[in-house]
């Protein structure tokens, strides 16, 4: 599970546990100027959904952990793109977008998914009217 904060200009995603050693990042922060929004996503799969449906996967790893329906975390590539999992739970799961040199998408699990979304969207809102995000 990750710890959701905005800082300032930053959104800090703070990676708790083991799972700091399962997906090799500790914390990731992203400024908001890169941020694209938030969504929850119930529905989303960490299972391997075989060699026939490649188009399902969650991604390639590149480096972290890919125990496939019980837990993803680390490093991924999904249309060629690098994107960051880090989650046990997908009913719990939040789906980040962003414009980010590192990762294009960022899969993390919360403790409270759509009060976390209303929190990134309120911060970005309130970026894009000039307004200091709220903290």
């Amino acid at each position: 599970m990750a710890e959701v904060t905005i800082e300032g200009e930053e959104l800090v995603l703070t990676i708790q546990g083991m799972r700091r050693l399962w997906s090799l990042k500790s914390e990731l922060r992203i400024p908001l100027a890169h941020v694209r929004g938030a969504t929850a996503d119930p529905g989303l799969s960490t299972r391997f959904t075989g060699f026939s449906a490649v188009a399902e996967w969650p991604g390639r790893k590149v480096i972290g952990s890919d125990w496939y329906g019980r837990y993803l975390g680390g490093t991924f590539t999904q249309d060629g793109d690098r994107v960051f999992w880090d989650v046990a739970d997908p009913a719990k799961a939040i789906v980040i977008s962003a414009d980010w040199g590192e990762f294009r998408r960022l899969y993390i699990e919360a403790k409270d998914p759509e009060g976390t979304v209303a929190m990134i969207e309120a911060a970005l809102a309130a970026r894009a009217a000039g307004a200091p995000a709220p903290e």
